[in-house]
């Protein structure tokens, strides 16, 4: 692959496209905002494997059709899965070469793609060393499988030791106004080694967008349903604070999604974020300031 991106400070979130977790989705709503996201020259797109357990890689590929091949579409491996005939698929960590490999292989396909534009590994793995699953990534690198690889959710010291094995172009941290910011010294390491730092869950699963009140229930098939900060005081707690952002938004005419996703954007060491969009008025609401 010879095309050299530029990926756009706004990232489209494509984990809702897998179908699963956030709800009831609207896939043609969905379409539309992922081809308006395009017009309004957004080329950063991702999404993982397990998302929909490879349905959000295969729908990505069809509505996107040939103007996929010139965009910045990223996934994630490493996460294996086996489905129940009931309930949700058990879920284990795995980024043992052969099966990097093989999950990488599979992501090709879904996607339709020569080359995986970035690749990330989703989620260290305890069982494996590093350095086997970095072997696999190179040799993916030398067939022109994978062009720029990533980390996702790991610590200073699981990037380090990464880094002494292979370049990590891009690592996929959880950001946002209610959560502590990544330490100086792990800036620091990302700015010596161009290790570009990429922002998910800017709007804290939602709760940045302000639309939720004490009354709000959580359908079955929302995680949100599942977790402590969307129910009882947690949440009552979390509704309070968001009150707080919202008067300080206010003060700079911004919505409390665009003053959420400027306040990550205006971080120096920020080059992108990731924005989970489930259709076009959404998107146009969090696009409201320069892509």
């Amino acid at each position: 692959m010879d095309i050299e991106y530029n990926p756009s400070s706004i990232c489209f979130g494509c984990e809702a496209l897998g179908g699963t977790d956030w709800g009831n989705v609207d896939l043609k709503e969905l379409d539309k905002a992922i081809h308006k996201a395009v017009e309004m020259d957004i080329n950063f797109f991702d999404t993982a494997d397990v998302y929909g357990l490879g349905l959000s890689e295969e729908r990505l590929s069809k509505i996107l059709g040939h103007k996929r091949l010139d965009l910045f579409i990223a996934t994630k491996g490493g996460v294996r899965w086996t489905k129940k005939e009931k309930g949700r698929a058990k879920i284990t960590f795995d980024s043992s070469p052969e099966y990097v490999t093989a999950a990488a292989e599979k992501s090709l396909k879904r996607l339709q793609l020569e080359c995986l534009p970035l690749y990330y590994i989703h989620w260290p793995d305890p069982k494996t060393p590093i350095e086997d699953t970095l072997e696999a990534v190179k040799n993916l690198q030398e067939k022109g499988k994978v062009k720029h690889f990533g980390l996702s959710n790991v610590n200073e010291t699981q990037l380090c030791e990464a880094q002494r094995n292979i370049q990590v172009d891009y690592v996929q941290i959880p950001i946002n106004i209610m959560s502590k910011s990544p330490s100086e010294s792990f800036i620091s390491h990302c700015n010596k080694s161009n290790t570009r730092i990429v922002g998910y869950n800017v709007l804290n699963m939602g709760l940045l967008s302000g639309k939720f009140t004490t009354n709000t229930k959580f359908d079955s098939n929302d995680r949100r349903s599942r977790l402590e900060d969307f129910s009882g005081t947690k949440f009552e707690e979390n509704l309070s604070r968001i009150k707080e952002l919202k008067v300080m938004a206010s003060a700079r005419n911004q919505s409390l999604i665009q003053y959420s996703i400027n306040s990550v954007l205006d971080k120096s060491y920020i080059s992108s974020v990731i924005v989970g969009i489930k259709n076009e008025k959404q998107l146009l609401e969090n696009l409201k300031f320069k892509i």
